[in-house]
């Protein structure tokens, strides 16, 4: 569980390297591909491992799509709203999650649980609550992430379906993605710090982060991944506001302190 905790709080911290880059949401997704693809398959030729070529390569590959697409929505939400907002609403995600996975896992929902997860959406709908960003663009910036948010559930599901080593599997995807990407993308000239960022978005958020995520994903079953989940978000507001001046009402406030109650009491251990 605490690879989980730490890839979620890696991951909070995004946006504020997103939007610092000042790049385009698609640029960021390309780099963030590249990037991955030259560290992860730097360390494949030195271990001399051999990619998957099995039925684990096709959910791999639907996987590697649906990675791709969840990067270019929710990067857009955060320059077209802004970071608090588009892991708000990013974070409806858990939901969808959780459907999938009675669907396809017969997962029983416990009724504690499920008393947690609707405390915690909770809270997220209070974080959202705010009038220092006009109502269109957080509109639009909340659907952008919901499709960011149901790229991300299918992702998990193929990734558990999934036999692959971590870094196999990574690496396909990361490939893909520059596939799928490549012909959509207009590259503009880069600042020295523009390249800094994207430097680090590919090798932390993406290498370091996504290592971290699929070796605790199979550990856990998915409700409580699902609240984990809401870490992210939390991280992301902070970043909101310690580096951007954005400015929490009383009911935001509210709404991460009960975000923050649920998530304790899923992953505290049992006595």
């Amino acid at each position: 569980m605490l690879e989980l905790i730490m890839s979620m709080i890696i991951w909070g911290s995004i946006g504020l390297f997103v939007v610092l880059s000042k790049v385009s949401a698609l640029e960021i997704a390309f780099y963030r591909c590249l990037i991955g693809v030259i560290v992860v398959g730097l360390y494949l030729l030195q271990s001399k491992k051999p990619l998957p070529l099995n039925k684990s390569s096709i959910n791999i590959g639907l996987a590697g799509i649906c990675l791709v697409l969840n990067w270019v929505f929710l990067f857009k939400s955060f320059q077209v709203s802004s970071i608090t907002i588009g892991n708000m609403s990013y974070y409806l995600q858990p939901i969808i999650l959780l459907l999938l996975g009675i669907l396809f896992f017969k997962e029983k929902l416990q009724p504690s649980k499920a008393a947690l997860i609707f405390c915690a959406l909770i809270g997220v709908i209070m974080t959202m609550l705010t009038k220092n960003i006009p109502f269109h663009n957080v509109l639009i910036g909340a659907l952008l992430a919901i499709v960011a948010a149901l790229f991300y559930s299918v992702l998990t599901i193929l990734m558990r379906l999934s036999k692959a080593g971590f870094f196999e599997a990574i690496f396909i995807q990361l490939t893909i993605g520059l596939i799928v990407l490549f012909p959509f993308v207009h590259f503009t000239k880069l600042s020295g710090s523009s390249i800094s960022y994207l430097i680090i978005i590919g090798a932390i958020h993406t290498v370091g982060a996504y290592y971290l995520y699929y070796k605790g994903i199979k550990k856990v079953d998915l409700t409580s991944l699902a609240i984990i989940s809401y870490l992210d978000p939390i991280v992301a507001i902070g970043t909101d506001v310690l580096f951007f001046n954005r400015t929490l009402n009383v009911v935001q406030i509210i709404g991460i302190m009960i975000t923050f109650g649920a998530i304790y009491f899923v992953i505290k251990p049992k006595t």
